[in-house]
């Protein structure tokens, strides 16, 4: 439960700071992250049986959250969209676990969970990298 906590503080926090200082970039990746994460917590299935294989609904979730982190990606000329598209995609890639003989139910858990941590930080810096190049004047793309 403490995780839970200390994720949704951090996430709250990355994101409002992405709304307050970042750039539109910045701001639509915090939204989608916001949506992505609720969305996760809707579709999940039972606790009992949640991650006994492939969570369709949940990765249904992560792919849309890959494209529009490929959509950033494209029209930014920053580099941590890519950061954050990467780290996506390896949360798309461990939704076929279940297919791998004697994956624990947690262990496949874990790993969709793993990266967005790193995600957060990456953002977080992203935001930092704006707001700083906006207070010396200077402009790098959105």
């Amino acid at each position: 439960m403490i995780r839970f906590i200390f994720y949704g503080a951090l996430m709250w926090g990355v994101c409002l700071y992405a709304f307050f200082r970042g750039g539109r970039g910045e701001r639509i990746a915090a939204a989608s992250l916001l949506v992505a994460t609720y969305s996760t917590a809707l579709v999940a299935s039972p606790m009992a049986m949640r991650f006994q294989g492939i969570e369709v609904p949940i990765m249904m979730v992560d792919g849309a959250f890959f494209l529009v982190l490929i959509g950033i990606s494209l029209k930014s000329e920053k580099f941590w969209p890519l950061w954050l598209t990467a780290m996506q995609g390896l949360t798309l890639l461990s939704h076929f676990a279940p297919y791998v003989p004697h994956v624990l139910p947690w262990a496949y858990g874990n790993a969709l969970a793993i990266w967005s941590y790193p995600m957060l930080i990456a953002l977080a810096f992203a935001v930092h990298g704006h707001h700083r190049s906006r207070r010396g004047g200077v402009s790098y793309g959105s």
